[in-house]
């Protein structure tokens, strides 16, 4: 008898691991894909971790960090409820300079975590002061 609740215990075990094992990488949800930065120039960078952070932020669900990746008189207003799995750009980064700032278009493919994608029109700004640093203005 002794053996026999033995084996059971084991037997109970092993589906319990089991069990744990198959409910784990269901619930596991993949991170994005985020862009590369290597080769990259110090503008650039800047730039790729902002779309970097903005895929993060989304996963995440961090509503406060997403927002402070947008210029302060930028259009947006909220974090969407989407979650990106990869960002394509369609060209590389050209930097335009204005009167009182510099500006990036970009156009890139928002991949979905459900594998829809939709393309977007990225607008990065970055003012003429020494201390400024890259902000998204706008996503189209």
């Amino acid at each position: 008898m002794g053996r026999f609740c033995k084996n059971r215990y084991v037997v109970q075990t092993v589906w319990l691991v089991i069990f744990l094992i198959l409910f784990q990488g269901c619930t596991s949800k993949s991170g994005p894909a985020y862009l590369e930065i290597k080769g990259l120039n110090q503008d650039e960078q800047e730039i790729v971790q902002l779309i970097n952070k903005r895929m993060q932020y989304l996963h995440e669900g961090n509503a406060e960090e997403y927002m402070k990746l947008f210029a302060p008189n930028s259009p947006i207003t909220g974090m969407p409820t989407y979650q990106l799995k990869a960002v394509k750009l369609h060209t590389p980064i050209h930097i335009q300079e204005q009167k009182k700032a510099y500006q990036v278009l970009l156009l890139a493919d928002d991949m979905l975590t459900n594998d829809d994608f939709f393309t977007s029109q990225y607008v990065f700004i970055k003012g003429k002061e020494s201390d400024s640093k890259w902000l998204i203005y706008d996503i189209d």
